[in-house]
């Protein structure tokens, strides 16, 4: 009975993210629109499905192409709700995925509601699957096999994409931040994230991890200008901001506890 109740208090929350990105999912015309389900996306999205399985095995690999999907549609509908009726995205195989936008935002609250949002629409879903396999744990060991994969890697990775390293979101976030409490210091904050990105990059000897902070680097000084001609975020903005970054990274850090200390003891 309590396992039921938790799994419909995860829906709930599923149905409220939902309702609350309504207007992001749909395109200008008011139909619902799936991206991405072309050739070229759908031959992307094999090739992210047959590293990711090749890396971590096939419960882990579908897992990490369903959260990369999940986590750029969340970006998407931000933008598209923001007015951006052209927002898209592509996955990309071993790096994740990427949401495009003919036009930047606007204004920084945009910038951080964009940002923010492609780890926030997967709070709801890592949750559920996190209820679903601790019910099922004993009457259907492989859903509930599958069900902690999607939880514990999906909680791990938009905690890891939270980090406030340029060009994760957390980076994004923290230089938008940055111009609202330490204007001054916002661009040397941003190239500080950016080196220890790249510092330890070098020092757990990961290729993948150095080629996405050298990508990073290259948008770094655009990133920087564009932020100063958005329109500014208040301080009282900002701190509702501040507190919604720090619940949705607080929730992924505790859904992924367990896969981020096992990849931090290994």
């Amino acid at each position: 009975m309590i396992d039921l109740l938790y799994i419909l208090v995860a829906l709930g929350l599923c149905a409220a993210t939902i309702y609350a990105l309504k207007d992001g999912f749909r395109a200008p015309r008011g139909s619902l629109t799936i991206v991405g389900l072309d050739p070229q996306g759908l031959t992307l999205s094999a090739l992210a499905l047959i590293a990711a399985s090749w890396l971590w095995g096939f419960e882990y690999g579908m897992s990490f192409v369903l959260i990369v999907a999940i986590h750029e549609f969340g970006h998407v509908a931000a933008y598209r709700i923001c007015g951006h009726s052209d927002a898209r995205f592509r996955l990309i195989p071993l790096l994740g995925g990427v949401a495009i936008s003919d036009t930047p935002p606007a204004s920084q609250e945009k910038q951080f509601f964009i940002s923010l949002m492609g780890p926030g629409i997967c709070v709801a879903p890592v949750i559920l699957a996190h209820m679903i396999g601790y019910a099922t744990r004993n009457s259907a060991p492989v859903v509930s096999d599958f069900c902690w994969a999607f939880g514990s890697l999906g909680g791990a990775l938009n905690f890891f994409n939270l980090l406030p390293f340029w060009p994760l979101d957390g980076g994004r976030i923290t230089h938008v931040l940055a111009h609202v409490f330490w204007k001054g210091a916002a661009r040397n904050i941003t190239i500080g994230m950016s080196a220890v990105f790249a510092a330890y990059a070098v020092y757990a000897q990961s290729v993948l991890l150095f080629v996405f902070a050298l990508m990073g680097a290259q948008s770094l000084m655009y990133g920087e200008t564009l932020t100063r001609m958005q329109r500014p975020l208040s301080k009282r903005r900002g701190l509702l901001c501040l507190a919604a970054y720090v619940a949705v990274a607080a929730a992924h850090a505790v859904s992924g506890f367990s896969f981020i200390l096992y990849m931090v003891i290994r």
